[in-house]
């Protein structure tokens, strides 16, 4: 909503997923429902989500990728971004002969091709899914130590330090 604001602010017709004056999808509506509205209103989507990318691209159909490499941009500083940016993506655009992907990061936009765009893309959700892999580790149950007894742990007849324990005298 904040970004769609920002944009009607400079002059652009903007909405948002949810937005019932503007007829737009539902919260929670598919992809596909989302691309239609914005292809029968003659809007660009204006996304971070991976998935509605690939969508966007497979469907021809150009698309704003805001781009936060690796942070989340807080909705204040994304306002704020919009503002700054919205003029060069309308430029690209109207420049491009057919559909591309717009690449916002905080300090600069590139446009890129379909296939460029693609690629990126899918190498994102490769790394940011083997980070998940990487950090998802299994964590124990409970303190080893102390679910074991010293016997069990150091073997019969030992103590902590490996030393055999004699046991009572006769």
């Amino acid at each position: 909503m904040a970004v769609a604001s920002a944009l009607r602010e400079l002059g652009y017709r903007a909405s948002y997923v949810g937005n019932r004056d503007d007829r737009a999808p539902e919260r929670g509506s598919t992809d596909e429902a989302i691309l239609h509205h914005a292809r029968a209103t003659g809007q660009v989507v204006v996304t971070s989500n991976h998935d509605m990318i690939l969508l966007c691209l497979e469907q021809n159909q150009s698309v704003i990728w805001v781009d936060p490499y690796g942070r989340k941009i807080p909705w204040e500083r994304m306002v704020v971004l919009v503002f700054n940016a919205a003029p060069e993506w309308d430029r690209l655009l109207r420049a491009s002969d057919g559909p591309i992907c717009i690449r916002s990061l905080r300090s600069r936009n590139e446009a890129l091709t379909k296939d460029e765009a693609i690629a990126r893309v899918v190498k994102r959700m490769r790394n940011i899914a083997a980070r998940k892999r990487r950090t998802k580790k299994a964590k124990p149950v409970g303190p080893l130590l102390r679910s074991l007894s010293a016997e069990s742990y150091w073997g019969r007849g030992h103590n902590r330090r490996g030393r055999t324990e004699l046991g009572p005298g006769p």
